[in-house]
């Protein structure tokens, strides 16, 4: 597997564009402190259950959380989505709350970008990053601007219907934070992908975390991405594990427990419910796809103490959706989105195609060390 994937890598690689929207963030990386000894030494709360029980023996008291700031940065499942495709030399269009009117300097990586569009000012999540998890806490108002007449006030009908035509890839993120998002996706439906020739072009789904969301909300964006399927499009849909267990409840799966649900049951369940192209569903030590009937799975490289975790599923679809775009088997995209995954959650960085060579080399040789970090 290993050697197949870096010999792809190795040549020469297809041009490709993509077109991605419409979220963007700015995220402050933290650490719960559990004891303090000094004013620069501390030790973390490593676990989810741990500041869990740590809030809980508040109850009917108080306590006081300490977080510790590690980084600010970009965010967004955009903007990730975006950056680690630049690495792999995607040429992307951006379009969201990514600064107004120009880009704010956290989100300077998509400078690299062949055009931006800012929409709104980013919104702001502090990150809180365990071992086995993160909880991730956002103040949202700025993507409330995320609206189809703010987009058509930066874009004509025209520019955006010839945007999405020279696009290889159509990218639409965090459907759960853009309350706005249902009525965008019925414009382009209605205004834009009339006008587009459908073939060969990859449309993808990222939702985010849906329970916030009620389900009538969640049963329209379902039916609107059947919508998109029922055109020439290749139609992908990635989710974590939560999500794909709560998509599948919402469409009348039950599902008693998330850790131990039977994943090919679960996609199979989702794609014969949604008849699209590609379903995926990632966890931390492995990914699945169901597509042509097929179900496919592959086993990732597990970190057990990762530098950081926000934004790891958004390299996972970066690698994989970059497997696709160059035409690799869905076994290699996957292990792609694997290994781009676990480069990132060790460096907190998006490889390029040479790092993630050298990446692949020292995982085929047992040397790819568990932690990273300072």
């Amino acid at each position: 597997m290993i050697a197949d994937l870096q010999r792809r890598l190795s040549a020469p690689s297809l041009s490709r564009s993509a077109f991605i929207g419409l979220d963007g963030f700015i995220d402050e990386i933290t650490y719960v402190v559990d004891k303090r000894f000094s004013p620069s030494s501390y030790e973390r709360i490593k676990t989810i259950q741990a500041y869990a029980t740590r809030i809980s023996r508040a109850s009917a008291m108080s306590t006081n959380i300490e977080l510790v700031s590690l980084t600010t940065k970009l965010g967004g499942n955009g903007p990730l989505l975006a950056n680690a495709l630049l690495q792999y030399g995607v040429g992307v269009t951006y379009m969201g709350s990514i600064g107004y009117p120009t880009l704010d300097p956290v989100l300077a990586p998509l400078h690299r970008c062949q055009r931006l569009i800012c929409l709104a000012q980013p919104a702001h999540t502090d990150a809180i990053e365990f071992e086995d998890g993160k909880i991730i806490t956002s103040k949202l108002s700025s993507l409330d601007a995320i609206t189809w007449e703010n987009i058509q006030s930066s874009l004509s009908l025209e520019e955006l219907t010839a945007l999405c035509q020279s696009s290889d890839l159509i990218a639409f993120s965090n459907w759960s934070m853009i309350l706005a998002m249902n009525t965008i996706w019925k414009r382009f439906l209605d205004l834009i992908v009339p006008h587009l020739t459908c073939q060969g072009k990859v449309v993808f789904f990222d939702l985010a975390d849906p329970e916030k969301r009620t389900r009538e909300d969640l049963l329209e964006a379902l039916a609107l991405i059947q919508s998109f399927s029922r055109q020439a499009f290749s139609i992908i849909l990635s989710t974590n594990l939560k999500e794909a267990c709560e998509l599948a409840e919402t469409l009348g799966f039950i599902v008693p427990d998330y850790q131990s649900v039977h994943l090919e049951t679960l996609t199979r369940y989702l794609e014969e419910h949604l008849n699209i192209d590609y379903v995926i569903v990632h966890r931390v030590d492995r990914a699945v796809c169901l597509h042509d009937n097929t179900f496919e799975e592959v086993r990732g490289l597990y970190c057990s103490h990762p530098v950081i975790t926000t934004g790891a599923g958004d390299n996972f679809n970066a690698g994989f959706l970059y497997g696709v775009l160059q035409g690799f088997p869905i076994s290699q995209s996957l292990f792609l989105g694997c290994a781009t995954s676990g480069y990132y959650v060790r460096y907190a960085a998006s490889p390029t195609t040479s790092q993630l060579l050298s990446f692949l080399a020292r995982w085929e040789k047992n040397e790819v060390d568990e932690y990273h970090g300072s």
